[in-house]
């Protein structure tokens, strides 16, 4: 009874809560829209918002790397130009490896998506490098250089060129952008991909000591110091691990945009994934977050922009707007009731106080 008590009082449920209150009207515009004559079939159920959450969880993997990062109380704005330099370096390795062949290399494309995941592990590696050894700058200034300079090597290594490949073998990349056929269901392959990786990072943040060496980071990084973690060390390697995760964010991007890769790619993707990962829990005060939070934060950034996207035929800029306000109330309200809580607190210790005194008078 304990835990279900707890449970109805957590941040997880809340979000369950928003994402079935967003569902129920969106079914009910939906329903309202059929019955006026303005569409004859519904749009918003539960296949096909499934089967279109596909181009939604492009920057999911970016949102794992990003836990790790808001869990310690840094953060890091450079993760979208590592994906873009991951993807750069694929498509230039790639393309020196198989020249002009029509049919491509398999071996060159292996060699390029590992050059892909080793340049992301190394941005990440610098990142870390920067913050563990220069702490008196903050990591968002440190990262917002590094990720001027990664944009900026984006550009020197193909310009304003777009890298496009029409050979076989580099086009089965498109194979991550298929759909899954469960039953009647179509589910994108990013999704079950996706939820193992959240499920590795789920029981290693809650359910070993080295996870929570992490949030004891975030919470008090001199305290976890003196106690004997090498602080420095697990930052390290969270920062790699967020560009390893960015790398794998841009070979997902590559087999959605039809093969295509481009030195302006992937602006804003840090955002996004910020964004995911602050809605389910995590800031940048750091200590806090949980990974089912932050999976079901993404899902209502998906049914948020699939909604009113194709229901209110909204533009993508008042799309991203709405996220940003639910981005701003998720963050206010909580910290409103837990003041209000706090003055509660104040209130009657004050009065409890006062009756002790009182009595304490009428004694003598």
């Amino acid at each position: 009874m304990q835990k279900v008590k707890s449970f109805l009082k957590s941040w997880e449920f809340f979000l369950i809560v928003l994402l079935a209150v967003m569902c129920l009207v969106f079914m009910i515009t939906d329903a309202s829209r059929i019955a006026a004559g303005a569409q004859k079939k519904p749009i918003f159920y539960f296949a096909n918002v499934l089967k279109s959450m596909r181009p939604y969880f492009l920057y999911s993997f970016m949102t794992l790397g990003m836990m790790l990062i808001l869990a310690m109380g840094d953060i890091d704005i450079s993760v979208g130009a590592i994906g873009t330099l991951s993807v750069v370096t694929l498509g230039v390795t790639y393309n020196r490896i198989a020249g002009q062949t029509e049919t491509g290399s398999p071996a060159a494309l292996a060699v390029a998506l590992l050059a892909c995941l080793l340049v992301g592990s190394l941005c990440g590696a610098l990142n870390g490098f920067l913050v563990t050894r220069f702490k008196e700058l903050f990591p968002m200034i440190i990262t917002l250089a590094t990720q001027l300079f990664f944009r900026g090597f984006s550009y020197l290594l193909i310009g304003g060129e777009t890298l496009t490949f029409k050979d076989p073998t580099f086009k089965s990349l498109s194979s991550l952008n298929q759909l899954l056929k469960v039953g009647g269901l179509q589910i994108p392959i990013s999704i079950p991909i996706y939820l193992a990786l959240a499920v590795v990072f789920y029981f290693w943040l809650h359910r070993t000591g080295n996870g929570r060496k992490i949030f004891a980071i975030g919470t008090n990084a001199a305290a976890t110091y003196y106690s004997g973690v090498r602080v420095d060390r697990i930052k390290f390697w969270c920062f790699v691990i967020a560009g390893f995760m960015s790398a794998v964010t841009g070979i997902f991007f590559v087999g959605n945009s039809s093969s295509s890769v481009k030195a302006d790619i992937m602006d804003g993707y840090h955002m996004y994934a910020i964004a995911a990962a602050v809605l389910g829990g995590f800031s940048t005060d750091g200590g806090k977050g949980s990974v089912i939070g932050a999976t079901i934060s993404l899902v209502i950034f998906g049914v948020v922009k699939f909604g009113l996207g194709t229901l209110f035929a909204f533009p993508d800029s008042a799309v991203n707007l709405s996220v940003g306000v639910i981005l701003i109330l998720s963050v206010l309200v909580p910290n409103l009731v837990e003041d209000i809580q706090n003055k509660r607190k104040v209130a009657q210790r004050r009065a409890e106080t006062a009756k002790l005194n009182a009595a304490a008078g009428s004694a003598r």
